[in-house]
């Protein structure tokens, strides 16, 4: 049997819907125009993936006295992430959960590139200031 591939038209199409589906779910904080891409003073750090801008180098912050940290998943993977005050370049998805979580308080939920949804990392929140776990190895950073 002959399998052909679907045109980019056919596949990108609904991936834009679903983009948009849950940029609309309920609990997503609203959009801000002064924190956009345009706002970012810094070099960017974009998707490696489909090069879109995610963040800028001015927001990187210290999570528990360090930006870059490595940890393990429960399969036993390895990511080292990059943390940041915001990623206007992504966007959550899931329920948040505090299941496994790197970050002590801190529950977590998937964040993925919005222009290609590739998984970048997590966005975690707590009761303190919100933050962005993106792995390094997903990023580009100029």
């Amino acid at each position: 049997m002959l399998t052909t591939i679907a045109e980019p038209k056919t596949w990108i199409e609904p991936l834009l819907l679903f983009r948009e589906k849950l940029s609309k779910l309920p609990g997503r904080p609203a959009e801000d125009p002064a924190d956009g891409p345009d706002s970012m003073t810094g070099k960017a750090v974009l998707c490696r993936t489909c090069r879109a801008v995610v963040t800028g180098r001015d927001r990187e912050i210290s999570v528990n006295g360090k930006h870059l940290h490595t940890f393990f998943n429960p399969a036993g993977i390895v990511y080292e992430i990059r943390c940041f005050s915001a990623a206007p370049g992504c966007i959550n998805h899931g329920r948040p959960t505090d299941e496994f979580t790197w970050f002590t308080g801190h529950t977590w939920e998937y964040s993925l590139c919005a222009t290609c949804l590739d998984h970048l990392g997590w966005f975690y929140t707590s009761s303190g200031p919100s933050f962005f776990g993106l792995i390094n190895s997903k990023l580009i950073v100029e």
